[in-house]
Order: C-alpha cells, then structure tokens, then sequence
C-alpha cells in the first residue's frame, strides 16, 4: 500500500436516492418475509393494505450511500485482492425512511500496520445524511484486512476494539437464518457491494476460496435482523447501534445461527455461526436499544 497516497485521498460526497422497493429488497435479502404469517416481519416486507410505508431495518444504513470501488487503483498499491471485510459499526442518529435521498461522506480516518507478512488494517469512516435537510441519520466505521499490504506503515489511531464475549456464556435467545446458494447474488445487487469474491468463482479462488463466499454485511443484517426479532419486535426505532467483528467468511446455503446475550439494560451482545460447518461467522456483536 502507498500510505501516502491513501491518506491523501479525498473521496467526492456519494449521493444515492433510494426508494421502498429497495428498502423491501433489503429485507428480503436478510430473510425477512420466509414465514408470510410473521406479524414481527412481515411490516419490513409488505407495505401494508392502505399503501403506506413498511418500516425500516436500522442495518439497511450500511448500504446507502456506497463508495464505489477504489482500492484497485493501481496508484494505491493496494493488494486489493487480498481484502477482507474486517470489522463494520454504526450508530442510528435518527431512523431511517423507507425512501429518500441521501448523501454520505467517507475519508481514511487510520491505517494500522502489523508487520510485513502480516497485512494491516484500514478504517474507514462515514457519516450518512438526508440529503434534503441536511440531517445526520448514521455514522458508520468500517475496517478492512488488508492481509497483502503489511509493512506499509501506520497513521491515526484505530477505534477501540470490540470486546470479546466468553466461548461460554449461555444465550438469552437464538435464531436459525436459513440462506439460499444464491444469497451473495441477490445481495450483491441489493446493496450494490459489486465486490467480485461474491460472485466470480475465479477471482474468489485467486483470493483463497473455492466458491465466491457471502457479504459480511449480509450476515450482520441477518444479526439485526434477530436482534429485532427477539428484543425490540416491530419497533426498529429502538435501535441505536450495532457493530461486531467477521472472522470467517459465510457462504451462500449455510444456516446461520445467531446467538443473543443481555449485557445490562438496553445493551446485548450477539455471535453468528454458520450450524452445518461448526464455524463462527461473527463474534465481539454488540449492540445497544432504546429502553
């Protein structure tokens, strides 16, 4: 990675207008709407008889307002490939509306070298507003394992890392996610996360797998997903953050079980494991609620 240059990037606001449908197809791509007779989910995929506004899950911020690709820029010196999604936060400033126009702004807030041979880390953060009245919705952090680019140096300070939950705290609730072979596709285009591991067998083994795995993202939708289901059903609105680590990547068809702990009033703290392949998808989840 040319440091130098990635600091000194700046990024041109992202503008994305979006509408219910594409609130609807959101849904839908983490699951919702497999049970029609849910009257929890249901409202997030079904707009209701008088034609109004289905409500919102609090994740879909982390899909509006996408950067477009640029770590493959030659001028980077990114090993772009070698890419993984690491970490993702945010924090809901005000809900989201099922349709709008929005407008986020990203810039490199810190790159932590961990030694050649050992990649690094790149963060990247995001405020997402309402492009019509300047209202800030959602702030969003985002690391990435850039596991080609050690010994490319460090700058700025990372956010405080998340912390870990004991392998063998007992779940307040639990959820099974079923996913279809075809999740990464359905939302890659939903979220407009073009990123070619998703989709390319080939380009999915030249970055060390042998099919193209699923969007971290997804998965932490899907974490949303039964976080609302369990502890604030129908009332998205109690949401106000959420984050976790990815330590391994999904893949379309795995049951993803997802593991719910209270942490106090108003805060859990939640994994995800893939149950066919005994593997963990997601720990150090965290997340706050409305009381």
């Amino acid at each position: 990675m040319n440091l130098d240059h990635v600091l000194s990037l700046r990024f041109a606001p992202t503008d994305q207008d979006y509408d219910m449908r594409d609130s609807l197809l959101y849904a839908l791509s983490l699951g919702m709407g497999s049970d029609p007779l849910d009257r929890d989910e249901l409202p997030y995929v079904y707009e209701g008889p008088g034609g109004g506004a289905p409500k919102v899950v609090p994740a879909q911020c982390m899909i509006l307002g996408w950067i477009p690709f640029w770590q493959d820029d030659p001028a980077t010196g990114i090993a772009w490939k070698q890419i993984l999604h690491g970490e993702e936060r945010f924090q809901i400033h005000q809900p989201l509306p099922a349709a709008g126009r929005v407008r986020a702004l990203h810039h490199v807030a810190a790159v932590s070298d961990k030694g050649a041979g050992r990649g690094a880390v790149l963060q990247m953060d995001t405020k997402l507003y309402d492009r019509d009245s300047n209202a800030l919705l959602a702030t969003l952090q985002s690391m990435a394992f850039m596991r080609g680019d050690g010994g490319c140096g460090s700058a700025g300070t990372l956010a405080e890392p998340l912390a870990t939950l004991p392998e063998d705290a007992r779940p307040d609730a639990v959820m099974d996610i079923a996913t279809t072979r075809q999740a990464a596709l359905l939302y890659r285009a939903v979220s407009r996360d073009w990123m070619l591991i998703h989709a390319d067998p080939a380009i999915a083994r030249e970055a060390g797998f042998e099919v193209p795995v699923s969007h971290g993202l997804n998965n932490l939708g899907r974490a949303c997903r039964a976080v609302l289901k369990h502890f604030a059903p129908g009332q998205p609105e109690r949401l106000l953050s959420f984050g976790a680590r990815f330590v391994s990547p999904g893949l379309p068809g795995d049951t993803v079980r997802v593991s719910m702990f209270r942490d106090g009033p108003g805060k859990l703290r939640f994994r995800a494991d893939a149950l066919e392949r005994g593997v963990r998808l997601i720990d150090r989840g965290t997340c706050a609620l409305r009381t």
